[in-house]
C-alpha cells in the first residue's frame, strides 16, 4: 500500500507547463485562508478531524484504484480545504485539471484561494478560465468583482458586477455591490467574501449521519420573495360584441413577410416571422435559425429585419440566450461576413463540443463545424493563390533581370579584332583572344582568330589545340558536321607535331576516335 500512495503522490507532481508558475505560489497562501473554499456548511453537525482525516484516506485509496477518477480529486480538494490543508488543496485541484483541463470547478475554487491570500494575478486567471468554460455563470464576474476592489480598481469591479446582473438580472448580491460603489465609490464599504457558488459542487452536513456529502445547488438564484400589497382590482371592462367583431374586420393578416413555400421548414420560417412582429425575439432568431438550417432556399425569401435586429439583440451579451453565441454565429453568416462568423463558432465549438449538452446540439454543433471548415478552404484557397502569385512573380521577375543581362551582353559585344591587328599578335596574345570569345559563345570568331595564327605558325601544337577544341565545340553545340571534319584534321595534325607519348599526343588521339564515331 505504501507503494501505491508514493505512486499517487509522485502523479499528483507530474510536470505541467500551463500550471507550474502557479503551483510554485501555492506554498504562499498559509494558514490565513478561510478553512472552507467555494462551498458552505449549510447545516452546522459536529465534523470531527478524525472523521476529515477517515474521508482523505478513502479518497486517497479511490484515486490509487484509479488515478482519473475526477470527482475524487475534487472531493478530496475540498476535505484538504476542511482539514485547513490548504496547499495540498491546491495541489490536488491542479492534479484535477491534468485530468480534466476544463474542470469548472477546479478553476473557480482555485479562484477563490489566490484571491483569499491576496495572490489577485493569479485569481483573475482562475476566474478567467472558469468564465471561458462557462460563460453563462454569473457567479464568475461577480467574484472578479470583488476581487478588482480588493485590488482598488473600481471601474473594472463596476464593469465585472454589471455583466453579473446581464446574466442574472435578479442577482441581489451584484445589484447590493454596484449600489455601493455607484454610492460612494466603495471607499467606505468592507469587501464582502465570496459566497457560495450556486452553480457549482459545495459539501453540506447530513443532519442524520452528521457526515458531510457532496451536493449540487440549483444553476439560477431565486429570486426575492414579492412582499404582498393589497391591491384593489380593477372593473374589467366589458367589450361589447359589436365591438369586437368590428375590430376584428378592420385587423387585416400581414403577409408580406410570409412565404408561400410547403413543408415543415417554411412553417418554422412563418413562426419565427410572427414570433418576430410578436416582441419574442428569442423565439424569433432560434426559430428562423432552425428553418434555415432545415432548408437554404429559405435564405431568399423576405425576413422582416429578423437579422439586423437578432444581431442587435445578440451584438454584445450572446450568452442573453441558449446557444447565443451559435444563433450570433449563424445571423453574422447569413449577412456574408465569414471571418467573423467562423470567430464565434469556434468558441461554440470549443466550449460544447466536450460538454453534457452536446449531444442534444448536435446539429448545431455540426453546423458551425461546416461553416468552420468552409473558412479554413478558403484560407487554404487564399494561402495557395498567393503562392502561386509570388511564384510567377519570381519566375517574371527572373526573366526580366535575364532579359536585362542579356541585353547587357549584347550591348557590350564588340567585333573581333581584325586581321591587321592579329598579325601583330603573338602566339599567347592570340589564344587569350580566342579563349575570350570562346567564353563569350562566339566561335566563329575563335577559330578565325586561330586560323590567323595558324597562317603563321601551321605546326604550333598549341594553336592546332585550340582550333581543334574550337571545331568540336560547333560540331556539340550547333550541330555543324564540317566543323567535325575539321576538327578531325586540327587532332591529326597534333599527333603528327607533338612528341609521342605526349598529353596532347594522347588526347588528340582519344578526340579522333570519338570524333569518327560521330561525324557523318
Amino acid at each position: 500500500m505504501e507503494t501505491k500512495k508514493q505512486q499517487l503522490n509522485s502523479s499528483l507532481k507530474q510536470d505541467n507547463t500551463d500550471f507550474d508558475f502557479l503551483l510554485k505560489k501555492a506554498s504562499k497562501i498559509g494558514k490565513k485562508l478561510l478553512p472552507v473554499i467555494g462551498f458552505a456548511l449549510l447545516l452546522q453537525p459536529v465534523y470531527s478531524a478524525a472523521s476529515n482525516q477517515a474521508s482523505i484516506r478513502q479518497l486517497q485509496q479511490k484515486i490509487i484504484d484509479n488515478p482519473k477518477d475526477a470527482d475524487a480529486h475534487l472531493k478530496l480538494a475540498i476535505e484538504y480545504s476542511i482539514a485547513n490543508d490548504l496547499v495540498k488543496a491546491v495541489e490536488t485541484y491542479f492534479a484535477l485539471l491534468k485530468i480534466d483541463p476544463n474542470n469548472f470547478h477546479a478553476y473557480n475554487n482555485l479562484g477563490i484561494l489566490y484571491k483569499q491570500s491576496g495572490q489577485y494575478k493569479d485569481s483573475l486567471h482562475c476566474y478567467q478560465q472558469a468564465q471561458r468554460i462557462n460563460p453563462d455563470s454569473c457567479w464568475v464576474p461577480y467574484n472578479m468583482g470583488l476581487c478588482y476592489e480588493a485590488m482598488g480598481r473600481m471601474q473594472e469591479a463596476r464593469e465585472s458586477y454589471g455583466q453579473a446582473l446581464s446574466l442574472n438580472p435578479s442577482f441581489s448580491q451584484a445589484l447590493q455591490r454596484l449600489r455601493i460603489l455607484s454610492s460612494d465609490g466603495g471607499a467606505n464599504s468592507p469587501v464582502p467574501q465570496l459566497p457560495v457558488l450556486s452553480d457549482s459542487e459545495i459539501l453540506i452536513g447530513d443532519s442524520r449521519t452528521s457526515k458531510p456529502v457532496v451536493k449540487s445547488q440549483p444553476k439560477e438564484t431565486p429570486a426575492a420573495p414579492k412582499v404582498a400589497t393589497k391591491t384593489v382590482p380593477e372593473k374589467p371592462k366589458v367589450e361589447k360584441v359589436s365591438e369586437r367583431l368590428e375590430k376584428e374586420k378592420n385587423v387585416k393578416p400581414n403577409l408580406k413577410h410570409r412565404t408561400t413555400r410547403k413543408g415543415p421548414a417554411a412553417m418554422v420560417f412563418n413562426q419565427a416571422m410572427d414570433a418576430l412582429e410578436g416582441g419574442k425575439m428569442e423565439l424569433a432568431i432560434e426559430l428562423y435559425i432552425n428553418s434555415i438550417i432545415a432548408e437554404r432556399d429559405l435564405l431568399s425569401e423576405p425576413e422582416n429585419g429578423l437579422i439586423r435586429q437578432g444581431l442587435t439583440f445578440l451584438k454584445d451579451r450572446p450568452n442573453r440566450m441558449a446557444n447565443g453565441l451559435f444563433f450570433r454565429g449563424m445571423l453574422i453568416y447569413i449577412s456574408g461576413h465569414l471571418d467573423l462568423a467562423a470567430a464565434d463558432m469556434r468558441n461554440f465549438v470549443e466550449v460544447n463540443s466536450k460538454s453534457e449538452k452536446a449531444s442534444s446540439i448536435s446539429q448545431y454543433l455540426e453546423e458551425a463545424k461546416r461553416i468552420i471548415a468552409r473558412k479554413d478552404a478558403e484560407k487554404q484557397a487564399l494561402a495557395a493563390a498567393e503562392a502561386e502569385r509570388a511564384a510567377a512573380a519570381a519566375l517574371a521577375e527572373q526573366q526580366k533581370k535575364f532579359a536585362q543581362s542579356s541585353a547587357s551582353l549584347s550591348s557590350q559585344e564588340v567585333a573581333r579584332p581584325s586581321d591587321f591587328a592579329l598579325k601583330r599578335m603573338d602566339t599567347e596574345q592570340i589564344i587569350q583572344e580566342a579563349d575570350k570569345l570562346s567564353r563569350d559563345s562566339r566561335l566563329t570568331d575563335a577559330v578565325a582568330v586561330l586560323e590567323n595564327g595558324l597562317s603563321r605558325e601551321p605546326n604550333n601544337v598549341r594553336l592546332l589545340m585550340k582550333s581543334a577544341n574550337a571545331y568540336t565545340d560547333m560540331l556539340m553545340l550547333k550541330g555543324d558536321n564540317d566543323a567535325g571534319k575539321m576538327a578531325i584534321v586540327r587532332y591529326r595534325k597534333v599527333m603528327d607535331c607533338a612528341q609521342p607519348n605526349s598529353r596532347e599526343a594522347t588526347i588528340a588521339k582519344e578526340m579522333v576516335d570519338e570524333l569518327n564515331k560521330r561525324v557523318r
